[in-house]
């Protein structure tokens, strides 16, 4: 993978949340949550901004374990703020602030068609 990315996890005990996951303007690659029981929905957002008054970017009611993969990544302009209520057991983010610099591809890295 050629871009540095970081993942938090966050074990939410069963408890309503508000987790500011980072305070810079931040790309979300993914995550994946886990509800506290099965067949119960719980609910999850991502707010741009560091509090729920930020720009709600995401929202999600999962009943089961699930994984989503933002391509293009979502991107948050203030910083990447997590609201969970009690049904969300845990999640992982996976995010990239945008001030990191990005790693030039390596040769490697580059498909290139064999007639080409």
């Amino acid at each position: 993978m050629n871009r540095r990315i970081e993942t938090r996890v966050v074990d939410t005990g069963g408890v309503l949340l508000n987790t500011v996951i980072n305070r810079d303007a931040s790309e979300v690659y993914w995550i994946t949550v886990a509800p506290e029981a099965s067949k119960t929905a719980g609910l999850i957002q991502i707010y741009d901004g560091f509090d729920v008054n930020g720009k709600l970017v995401w929202q999600w009611e999962p009943e089961e374990a699930r994984h989503a993969n933002f391509i293009p990544p979502i991107h948050c302009e203030e910083g990447v703020f997590v609201y969970n209520d009690t049904h969300i057991g845990s999640y992982t983010i996976a995010w990239r602030a945008k001030k990191w610099d990005r790693v030039r591809p390596m040769k490697a890295d580059v498909i290139t068609h064999p007639e080409a």
